[in-house]
């Protein structure tokens, strides 16, 4: 019977031709029970696809390539998208943002929608942090309202993506408004319950965020539709809940100021905080289609699959960050060992999810009628993707536990309330993607109800087990689920990925492998500054640059590799997913990357252990991609000459590496130097003439999104250095302007790259094409990088400098690494637009030297003061957006 359903669904799903875009929604489909027939037939169908068809086109080589946020972007001819005419005030500015985001395909996700994400990620990773403070059975309840409300407030914004486009009109002015407050939210969510020493009003801060972050979509939502003439988009359900959420909030954070702290009065916040959680997920479930619709089903289904990767990154990063950023506690085998288990489960995790179920339920979701695709995707991802998103969050607090046990001076940490949180998390997953497997498209996933049984019958072992091996066995129960699709259960497995063959092929955005080694890249970046921030010298900055130097080029090794790779073959992926692994345990040692602690293993030689076999299954991989292609051979076989060369001068290096303490040997810097030298300059010996890149497209999603990753790290440094700081006034300013100052040079990137972007169109992916990308996204985006990763070190450094002595200078290496780090973005800038355009931006060049006089002359003012400096000049820089008309005569 079980077998029937399957086939029933694949005919269902291959036999129907795949239409994109709400207003054909009903095409060549069977009515609702009480719905009349849709009018759609035959013709419309290919109109419809005629449609597909001319909007592919404008993706083509030789064409701007559209999408990804870019505001040049048009409807085709035919295409309704309901877009409302522009008018003079405010309200219809707000009102023309508004569009039926007709986007068809996976690919409608903004830039600035990523960019809230990033802050989403810093409020998810407080929440493990919440937890882990507070780790009882009531502090644990508490963490998971807070991470409902959180949830609740993130589906509100991705539908309010779907519905407005965040890159028009006065949307980018709201969006870093909202992102401000999000982040408000996330640094004030640790009180949410409980005041800090000195703070007296600081769960109300973070009520007064919570409650102003909400309103945000439902005001400009509701304001667009009343100004439209049309029914407005959200009814008065909509905002019933709210109306009702927001005064128990506001009453729960008043009590800690207005009673004593005691028993009854958390007991009270905690049953206001309940009462408003249900009441406003009551109210989601209540609306109907006419309240609650779907402009794009790709775009829904895309955002949620990415704020599923933000929560494994987020568990990657609470693996790394269980060791502590402060200290030198040595590495031992046992660290390694955990480390690498707890990536295993993150990795099997990850496969569950985005092996067949993501691509199954868009595809599935996009047979529906207009209002049942509605109702099923607010249920099938907006909340059923809360019991997912809440378990790998609980699962991080376990793995932040069960890697915390194998340090000596931690093993008590691992107990009964550790090992329920590591496999209570990891069943709160599966049995969130198993109820969303059932309503996505209809299907119960055997793998994972498999994995639901082997570990309810596992954790009892676990119980009785130390941390390594609760770890062994966790990791054990996962991976034989994930292989049981491709045993046991293959005959179905196949079935089904090739009923979703297309909707993966469509897919022409980064892939979710890839992103997956790209959050892991966030995890080594913190380790960067937190190495650095160790050593504060000019010694130890040079160490913290030539470790960001090797890791950019690995990374940029395995982004040309799927760029040159005919297809997204198992051997790429695995290969992506094993090179993630050995990134992270090379992120684990890189604060000990130039020095040996007593009592652990070298760092020197697990960081250049891990870079050598990171370089050789790169090379590996690239010989088995190149059979039957001669060109890539002979292009990976000069390529291997530089690489084979700069890790023998790395290998030579370990030998010298002095104690923790000392200074590093002159012998051991000239290696390392030249080491990172030749694999750079290496880079040139691949002729530009046979560097292909078959996706013209993908290859600066890659780069967009790994600049976006390093932005992420700023706020996540930011956060840090909050963390331990009251709620105040000045406090809540600092926060307006690192907002403003990320914000601003993510905008400036973003102006950049529309030129970069429209420059590759015009040369295609020919000689001129590769060398263009060569040039700017593989050398020129590595000072982008380094310029961000120094401002994340500076606004740690200022932070913690703030707190301790306010008002005070900002010291030599805070001041030099903040005002270097805008100084060496926007050089890069300044590059990339002149490596595009044959010239600079004389605007742009105006805000680089008032960045580069201000430095020496605000080294006497208080922190706060170079902020806003900074902030005004990145303001003034991102406004300056204009594009050339023309490209320069003769170009690259």
């Amino acid at each position: 019977m079980r077998r029937l359903r399957t086939r029933r669904w694949v005919r269902g799903v291959v036999g129907r031709p795949v239409v994109t875009g709400p207003s054909m929604a009903d095409a060549g489909k069977a009515p609702l029970p009480g719905r009349p027939a849709s009018p759609a037939g035959p013709s419309t169908v290919r109109r419809t696809n005629a449609a597909v068809d001319d909007l592919h086109a404008r993706r083509l080589p030789g064409r701007t390539r559209r999408g990804f946020g870019d505001p040049a972007w048009r409807p085709p001819a035919g295409w309704q998208s309901g877009r409302v005419a522009m008018s003079a005030s405010a309200a219809g500015r707000i009102r023309a943002a508004v569009s039926g985001r007709i986007q068809p395909g996976p690919g409608g996700v903004t830039r600035l929608e990523l960019f809230l994400d990033l802050v989403f990620v810093y409020a998810f990773i407080n929440v493990t942090a919440l937890m882990s403070a507070n780790f009882h059975p009531v502090g644990l309840f508490e963490g998971f309202l807070v991470v409902a409300l959180l949830w609740r407030c993130w589906a509100s914004y991705a539908w309010f993506g779907n519905t407005v486009r965040f890159d028009r009109g006065v949307m980018p002015l709201v969006v870093f408004g909202a992102a401000a407050g999000i982040f408000v939210v996330a640094v004030t969510l640790p009180v949410a319950f409980a005041d800090r020493p000195g703070g007296r009003w600081d769960p109300l801060v973070f009520a007064v965020a919570f409650v102003l972050v909400r309103l945000v979509p439902l005001v400009v939502t509701t304001l667009a539709g009343l100004n439209a003439g049309d029914r407005p988009l959200f009814t008065r359900r909509a905002w019933l809940p709210l109306c009702v959420t927001s005064p128990l909030l506001l009453v729960a954070a008043s009590l800690p100021a207005l009673l004593p702290d005691r028993p009854p009065v958390r007991l009270a916040q905690v049953v206001l905080f309940t009462v408003a959680t249900a009441v406003d997920y009551a109210g989601l479930a209540g609306l109907g289609s006419r309240d609650w619709r779907l402009g794009s089903v790709g775009h829904w289904a895309e955002r949620h699959s990415l704020i599923v990767l933000v929560a494994l990154g987020e568990t990657i990063i609470s693996i790394g960050t269980s060791r502590g950023l402060v200290g030198d506690p040595p590495i031992t085998w046992s660290v390694l060992g955990g480390s690498a288990l707890g990536v295993v489960v993150v990795i099997m995790l990850w496969w569950t999810y985005f092996d067949l179920a993501r691509f199954a339920a868009e595809q599935s979701l996009r047979r529906l009628p207009g209002g049942a695709t509605s109702l099923v995707g607010r249920d099938a991802y907006a909340l059923l993707h809360l019991p997912m998103v809440g378990g790998l969050i609980l699962l991080a607090l376990g793995l932040k536990h069960a890697l915390s046990a194998t340090e000596v001076s931690t093993a008590g940490r691992w107990g009964t309330g550790s090992v329920l949180a590591l496999y209570g998390g990891a069943l709160l997953y599966l049995l969130g993607l198993l109820a969303f497997e059932k309503r996505g498209f209809d299907l119960v996933g055997r793998s994972v109800a498999l994995g639901i049984g082997l570990l309810l019958a596992a954790t009892p072992v676990a119980l009785n087990t130390p941390a390594l091996g609760s770890l062994g066995i966790l990791a054990a129960c996962l991976g034989t689920a994930v292989i049981a699709d491709r045993t046991v259960f293959a005959r179905r497995h196949r079935r089904l990925h090739e009923a979703v063959a297309g909707t993966v092929r469509r897919v022409t955005a980064v892939r979710p492998h890839q992103l997956f080694l790209d959050l892991i890249v966030v995890y080594a970046f913190i380790q960067i500054t937190v190495l650095v921030t160790r050593q504060p010298s000019p010694a130890g900055l040079a160490q913290g640059l030539g470790v960001l130097a090797l890791l950019w080029w690995s990374w940029c090794m395995y982004a040309w590799l799927e760029s040159v790779a005919p297809r997204v073959s198992t051997l790429v992926r695995a290969t992506v997913l094993a090179a993630g692994a050995l990134t992270f345990v090379l992120g684990v040692a890189i604060p000990q990357a130039f020095s040996r602690v007593p009592g652990g293993l070298p760092g020197p030689l697990i960081v250049v252990a891990c870079y050598v076999a990171l370089r050789a299954l790169h090379l590996a991989a690239l010989f088995r991609v190149a059979r039957g292609d001669p060109v890539l051979r002979a292009q990976a076989a000069r390529a291997a000459v530089p690489t084979a060369a700069a890790l023998a001068l790395l290998v030579g290096a370990t030998l010298t590496f002095p104690p923790l303490g000392r200074p590093i040997p002159p012998v051991t810097a000239v290696c390392w130097t030249a080491a990172v030298v030749v694999d750079l300059a290496g880079g040139y010996l691949t002729s530009a003439r046979d560097q292909g890149i078959r996706s013209i497209g993908q290859w600066p999603h890659r780069y967009n999104l790994v600049v976006l990753v390093a932005l992420g790290e700023g706020f996540i440094s930011t956060g840090v250095a909050l963390a331990d700081t009251s709620i105040s006034a000045a406090s809540l300013v600092t926060v307006a302007l690192i907002v403003t100052l990320l914000a601003a040079l993510w905008w400036t990137y973003v102006g950049t790259d529309r030129v970069l972007d429209r420059r590759l169109s015009q040369v295609s992916t020919g000689p001129r094409g590769a060398a263009l990308a060569r040039d700017v996204y593989t050398y020129l985006h590595l000072l982008t990088v380094a310029g961000l990763i120094l401002v994340a070190l500076g606004l740690t450094t200022a932070l913690a400098q703030a707190a301790q002595r306010p008002g005070a200078p900002l010291a030599s290496l805070g001041h030099a690494a903040l005002h270097g780090g805008v100084l060496v973005f926007l050089a890069a800038d300044q590059l990339i637009w002149r490596r595009a355009t044959g010239r600079f931006c004389r605007r742009r060049m105006l805000g680089l030297l008032v960045v580069a006089l201000a430095a020496p002359a605000t080294a006497a003012l208080p922190s706060l003061a170079s902020l806003m400096l900074l902030a005004a000049v990145g303001v003034a820089v991102a406004t300056t957006t204009s594009l050339p008309a023309v490209a320069p005569p003769g170009g690259p």
